[in-house]
């Protein structure tokens, strides 16, 4: 009598073969699971932080036979607020720390204080002496010569307490600069704009100095006529967080103090950077972003030490990013 063939049904292997499967599936997950430490699972969020920063690295775009001779120097100059200003004199100072790491020399010419956004729409001294200082009256200081402008300001902080010293040796030091000689500048201003209320944009005036974005398109506009040869970057924000009611950090995602949360000034500055064709180094998503800024602000908005740090290695970055 012959002998029946035995004959493997296939949706027997199939099934097989995905119980198996699954079997490593859960081995696998209930074992990381089981060895995996918290310090592991928080890098493993920080490094798989799912927002792209929104860095654009542009060379500068001059013609070579515009540019003056080069003297083999390369020369920055530092225009913001509270993240070059911060520690001006300690060697952990953004700027002494670009200076350290590049090889450049650097011109601090921060303002503590200042805003990049102007509060009045044309400069008011007995209303706010400060605005000569935000970032668009600032360019006109070295573009336009505006001493005018400073002389107004510093009269008008004479009579209500004084000048403050930081500005004084900004001024005189933006003042004493050969901006011929300048290979880049570089602006970075924290989430003041943001706490102050200050609008972002005005979509029927791209450069109002009242705006954010609009004061550092002025700004960049000058500069980009009167010193072609000035390669520009523009450094974002960090992340900052907002104060509830209670003075509790929350989200400034969640917060507005204006007319919008805080990442859409970034977001806006961004596109404004890329339409004037100037380098931008994004701080909120690309550097300290919400998932990591207990580790590098000292309180709701001031970098420390490691934040300063890592933001004069990502200035060196964008600034040696086309170098051989």
């Amino acid at each position: 009598m012959e002998k029946k063939k035995f004959k493997l049904n296939l949706h027997i292997i199939l099934l097989l073969v995905f119980l198996v499967t699954i079997g490593v599936i859960v081995y696998k997950v209930c074992t990381f699971f089981t060895y995996i430490t918290q310090e592991e699972i928080d890098a493993i969020e920080s490094e798989n932080f799912d927002t792209e920063p929104l860095d654009e690295i542009f060379p500068l775009l001059t013609p070579p036979e515009e540019l003056p001779e080069d003297d083999g120097v390369t020369t920055v100059v530092c225009f913001g607020n509270a993240p070059f200003a911060d520690e001006r004199d300690s060697k952990t100072g953004v700027c002494n720390l670009i200076e350290e790491l590049s090889g450049a020399t650097v011109y601090n010419c921060a303002i503590p204080g200042s805003y990049m956004a102007a509060y009045n729409e044309t400069f008011r001294e007995y209303v706010d002496p400060m605005d000569a200082f935000s970032f668009y009256w600032l360019t006109t200081i070295y573009t336009l010569d505006n001493q005018t402008i400073v002389e107004k300001a510093f009269a008008e902080l004479e009579k209500n307490g004084g000048v403050p010293d930081e500005l004084k040796e900004s001024i005189e030091l933006l003042n004493s600069i050969d901006f011929t000689t300048v290979d880049v500048i570089t602006l970075m201003y924290d989430g003041s704009d943001y706490f102050d209320g200050r609008g972002i944009i005005n979509p029927e005036n791209p450069t109002d100095p009242q705006r954010f974005t609009g004061a550092m398109s002025a700004g960049i506009e000058l500069i980009q006529e009167y010193f072609p040869h000035i390669r520009i970057i523009v450094m974002s924000p960090t992340y900052v967080y907002a104060i509830d009611e209670n003075g509790n950090y929350v989200s400034s995602d969640n917060e507005k103090y204006g007319t919008d949360i805080f990442s859409s000034f970034i977001i806006y500055q961004s596109d404004a950077a890329r339409s004037l064709l100037v380098s931008f180094v994004d701080n909120l998503y690309g550097s300290v972003h919400e998932d990591v800024a207990s580790k590098y602000l000292l309180d709701n908005l001031h970098l420390n030490e490691a934040g300063r740090k890592l933001i004069a290695e990502r200035f060196v970055y964008a600034l040696n990013y086309y170098n051989d």
